[in-house]
């Protein structure tokens, strides 16, 4: 295991995340993925999205988490309200799904929801890349990466495209994987980081309200 930085550099514009965006939330995604390629067939998430190449830290409560921390998102300008009205007609889909701004999971429209259906919503959208850090295998890391096209919401309307993805090896005091989502009493140990008590999960999937608890999130 090695302490590692992955850069990202973004193709378009990426939808802010709402909370912090977890480097290991994104590998078990994609670890999910390669299985069900592999598989040719669906799989339960939570039976894989933990076996990813990255080290884990266990606080003295024995709590755990991954080393590897939440995004750290550097914009180029200042983030901008982006809206979106629908509907779409069967044509002007057809032609930006072939161009790939469309992503379109069912082999027919349905005319009556998803894209067609009348609506308007308003998103913040930034113009960025992404830095993580983490404590992992490289060329494990690196292998699971090359499935990572896209990042944040809204993909199906081309925010997020990644251009390239660098994954290169830094001194262990230049790797701030802890700058996450970390247990209650791990603040002793990483007394340079400064933390803030909040409520949300340790470990994917981050999303899960069942899974939240009291933790520490970088201030």
């Amino acid at each position: 295991m090695e302490p590692l930085r992955i850069n990202f550099g973004m193709r378009t514009p990426m939808a802010d995340p709402p909370d912090l965006f977890h480097l290991d939330a994104l590998l078990g995604a994609l670890k999910v993925k390669a299985v069900e390629r592999e598989s040719g067939q669906s799989v339960n998430p939570r039976d894989h999205h933990y076996d990813i190449p990255v080290a884990r830290y266990t606080a003295a409560s024995g709590e755990w988490v991954f080393k590897a921390s939440s995004f750290i998102v550097q914009r180029h300008f200042e983030p901008q309200v982006w809206m979106q009205t629908g509907r779409l007609n069967t044509t002007t889909a057809a032609e930006h799904k072939a161009s790939g701004w469309l992503n379109e999971r069912g082999k027919k429209p349905n005319p009556a929801g998803g894209s067609y259906k009348s609506s308007i919503y308003h998103t913040m959208v930034s113009n960025c890349d992404l830095t993580a850090y983490c404590v992992g295998d490289r060329a494990g890391v690196e292998e699971l990466l090359t499935l990572c096209e896209q990042v944040g919401a809204r993909r199906g309307v081309g925010f997020g495209l990644v251009k390239n993805i660098t994954v290169e090896c830094v001194a262990e005091s230049d790797c701030a994987w802890y700058q996450r989502a970390m247990p209650m009493d791990a603040e002793e140990a990483f007394p340079d980081q400064d933390y803030a008590v909040a409520t949300g999960a340790l470990q994917a999937p981050y999303w899960d309200r069942t899974r939240a608890g009291k933790i520490l999130v970088p201030a």
